[in-house]
């Protein structure tokens, strides 16, 4: 071989050209076009929500540093008068803890009671879809209907639940569920909680389907009860699912007008009184808009207070994890 060097050359590529990196000009034009588009299909949904919510409550807050009222063509501002007026009187604390008291034990046992019927339905058995179905009846039933209901089984004249209780014991057949002091609170909580807890089942049952099965039977392995795999497997599992329950009753409930409206208006005295009822109460029956502008305001502070204490709980519980 000769000392002559041997030059290797590779074989020319054919059809392959530097590859350029696309223009970011198309692309945030086509970002663009999808982001108006967006606005486009959104703009009817957002105006119906800013006509039928937004525009209302503005008009609300504003009425509240007002003194108008349903017999004076005229008002004039006057600051935070009303709810002065509103914090020291004496409707509004008694009005607010009971306000609270309706809805954290409707909330507690419209979730405990829930839960249970969930974990019932979520075994196997025959009948189960028709059960699931029945369950679901006070729910899908109007309020109207249910109020309707429940005071004709709870009339202390004619009503089946006090002819029952007679045949127990006769002076339990003249019981005044809806008028007696005593009982009322404790009546309409009870009927609330009837109408609430297939809701809150439907949600819960979903949650306990999708606990992973491998879990549940490695708990039985390790030799753990029920009751143990419940609260170290199913609970944490359902725990992101419980709070979100919670928090939508509680506003729900915070907001719940019309069943103590149609069962006791607010009676017997007070004592069923909670804060939308006597918003309403002091609009239509007292006749003052400002007013109960300031009790509706306050009503909206304090469900902002509670979904702010929530979102804050979250966003420390995600954090951690």
């Amino acid at each position: 071989m000769s000392g002559s060097s041997i030059v290797q050359s590779s074989p020319p590529t054919r059809g392959l050209t530097p590859s350029r990196p696309s223009s970011p000009a198309p692309r945030r034009s086509r970002q663009r076009r999808e982001l108006l588009v967006s606005l486009a299909l959104l703009a009817p949904a957002a105006a119906v929500i800013v006509l039928l919510m937004a525009v209302p409550l503005v008009t609300v807050v504003a009425d509240s540093f007002t003194d108008r009222s349903f017999i004076s063509p005229t008002s004039s501002f006057v600051g935070f008068e009303n709810y002065s007026d509103v914090l020291t009187g004496d409707a509004f604390w008694p009005t607010w803890s009971r306000t609270l008291l309706w809805t954290g034990v409707s909330v507690f046992f419209q979730i405990a009671i829930g839960l249970a019927f969930a974990m019932l339905l979520n075994q196997r058995f025959r009948g189960r879809g028709g059960l699931r179905a029945i369950f679901l009846l006070p729910w899908i039933t109007p309020v109207v209907v249910v109020a309707l209901i429940w005071k004709w089984m709870l009339n202390d004249l004619y009503g089946i639940i006090n002819n029952l209780l007679g045949a127990v014991r006769p002076e339990w057949g003249d019981l005044a569920w809806f008028s007696d002091q005593s009982l009322a609170l404790a009546t309409v909580i009870g009927v609330n909680v009837w109408r609430g807890v297939p809701f809150t089942m439907i949600i819960l049952l979903a949650g306990l389907q999708s606990v992973p099965g491998e879990l549940v039977e490695a708990a039985s392995v390790d030799g753990a009860g029920r009751l143990r795999t419940f609260a170290t497997v199913t609970l944490p599992h359902l725990r992101g699912i419980l709070l979100t329950v919670a928090l939508i009753f509680t506003m729900f409930n915070f907001n719940n007008f019309d069943l103590i409206y149609l069962g006791t208006r607010g009676g017997p005295g007070d004592q069923t009184m909670i804060l939308p009822v006597k918003t309403y109460d002091v609009a239509f029956n007292g006749l003052q808009v400002g007013e109960s502008g300031a009790w509706a305001t306050l009503t909206l502070i304090t469900i902002a207070v509670i979904a702010g204490i929530y979102f804050a709980y979250m966003r420390r519980r995600e954090a951690k994890h």
